[in-house]
């Protein structure tokens, strides 16, 4: 019974990583090396400690953290709650003196179990992708070519090269570290050890992605050898991976030679079974631990069903949408040219990019559509990633709208020295307005409680529709121009959507 929740939660965590977070995918691994080290500890026990005062307030917090991640729906509080219970599970046990698994393994591995709250994966991308091609300027430099840094990009004279996930580093630096800690655990390192060697699987990332950025702009200024794409570049991040593991074997034998620290001795096999006392087991503490995992379960699977039943019946309803048609003229607005400005697929993402000009006068504004996103994806992320800065946001609503269905940023590109109005507005399947979530913590946590239970929605399809205007002045007769045009262009978006024909606002061809 005791186990319950430390599983409930762990299963919550998973799920939530497998999710949302791309770049922890390789949780399989640490999970399968925490299992294997736990009941090889288990396994190798002499006998169960009492519980000292810091297992017993262990043991307590992770009862507390459970029941608040099952209440508000917090993965990061489930992930956390595990930690704690993996530290009080290694504290419980008294280990044989020859035990090879050391104390810190356990907790540490657990870490990488823990889903990043707040984007902070998102933050991490960013800024070891700036890390990077700021790094790479350098070694760009000596080798003579021509380059300028926008954000994430590297502008060269005959390409554009984005730095996107597997060349920032994330994915092969949390990889390079969870092995070298693994690599410790197994050889039963100091945790002095493994701090060191972890220290240095990180550095070794950062340093492999730089040469991997120079090798692919070298390749193409030099020989023009596209690296950046195909089998080409899959098998130049598979060698790039191989050699950080190879660079984290050596660091590992390294930092031992510099430290002089002694590795366990031969292992002492035994088939003791793994006995649970009557007071870890089954009493007070197995008893709470089943009750929280039946409350988490019904508070975590019954929104879902709800969802997925709601998802069933509404699916027949719904359509695909393969292309956004926007008319000549929208608002007073007319569209620069027949055809969009840019129609294409956006890298990975397999996301459709619309981009189409409009001229009003002496004014001008980008209206883009991207789709699909499956669920709601945040537009800020790859302005960010060009190298603007946001300096104001703000979220409003259209009249006769009750939400916030309009998001206004007020953005700079120091590189190019330009100033830029934003708005943004993102749209389900079915034509609806979604609305943007408050950036106040409490607030969202509210929102996300009462409608899970009221209005459980299901995963959508979303359109994202964008208004730019660069260099768009102060004028407010220019900002209303502006809104006019946006108000228009999300008409068309949600007719198009729902496959309904507008009166008015100009030709669609």
């Amino acid at each position: 019974m005791a186990l319950a929740s430390p599983l409930l939660c762990l299963l919550f965590s998973l799920y939530e990583l497998w999710e949302r977070h791309p770049a922890y995918h390789f949780f399989p691994l640490p999970l399968a090396a925490l299992i294997w080290l736990a009941v090889r500890t288990g396994r190798r026990a002499d006998s169960w400690r009492a519980p000292s005062t810091v297992s017993k307030a262990l043991i307590w917090l992770h009862l507390l953290l459970a029941a608040a991640a099952f209440v508000l729906v917090s993965p990061f509080l489930a992930g956390v709650s595990f930690l704690c219970a993996a530290t009080a599970f290694v504290l419980l046990c008294q280990n044989a003196p020859d035990d090879e698994t050391p104390g810190w393994s356990i907790p540490v591995l657990a870490l990488f179990l823990i889903p990043p709250p707040m984007g902070l994966d998102e933050r991490m991308h960013q800024f070891l992708a700036g890390l990077a091609t700021r790094l790479s300027e350098g070694w760009l430099d000596a080798m003579q070519v021509m380059h300028v840094i926008e954000g994430m990009i590297v502008v060269t004279p005959g390409k554009r090269f984005f730095v996107d996930d597997a060349c920032s580093g994330a994915n092969s630096m949390l990889v390079a570290v969870c092995v070298a800690l693994m690599l410790c655990s197994f050889k039963n390192r100091h945790w002095r050890h493994a701090i060191m060697v972890a220290l240095t699987a990180g550095l070794v990332s950062i340093a492999t992605n730089v040469l991997r950025i120079c090798l692919v702009i070298g390749s193409v200024h030099f020989h023009g050898v596209e690296l950046d794409q195909g089998w080409a570049h899959e098998a130049l991040g598979a060698f790039i991976f191989a050699l950080d593991l190879l660079l984290v074997w050596s660091a590992d034998h390294g930092w031992h030679f510099i430290l002089n620290q002694r590795t366990g001795t031969a292992e002492t096999t035994t088939d003791e079974p793994l006995q649970w006392s009557h007071s870890i087991g089954l009493g007070w503490e197995g008893r709470i631990s089943l009750t929280l995992a039946i409350i988490g379960f019904v508070s975590l699977v019954g929104p879902a069903a709800i969802s997925y039943s709601r998802t069933v019946v509404e699916k027949s309803a719904t359509g695909s949408l393969q292309e956004v048609p926007m008319p000549r003229e929208m608002s007073g607005w007319i569209r620069d040219g027949d055809k969009p400005l840019e129609d294409a697929i956006v890298g990975e993402l397999g996301v459709r990019n619309q981009v189409w000009l409009y001229r009003k006068g002496s004014l001008e504004a980008y209206v883009a559509v991207n789709f699909p996103f499956m669920g709601f994806h945040d537009t800020r992320l790859c302005y960010s990633g060009q190298g603007w800065q946001f300096e104001n946001q703000v979220d409003s609503r259209l009249p006769g709208e009750t939400k916030n269905t309009v998001r206004f940023l007020d953005m700079q590109q120091p590189t190019e020295m330009m100033h830029a109005h934003l708005w943004l507005s993102v749209f389900d399947e079915r034509g609806a307005a979604v609305n943007f979530v408050s950036e106040n913590p409490l607030e969202r946590i509210s929102e996300r409680l009462l409608s899970r239970w009221t209005d459980p929605p299901p995963v959508s399809t979303t359109y994202v529709l964008q208004v730019l205007a660069v260099e768009p002045g102060t004028e407010a007769q220019n900002q209303h121009a502006f809104s006019d045009l946006l108000a228009e262009a999300r008409r068309h978006l949600a007719s198009a959507l729902t496959g309904q024909k507008l009166e008015q606002g100009g030709d669609s061809q």
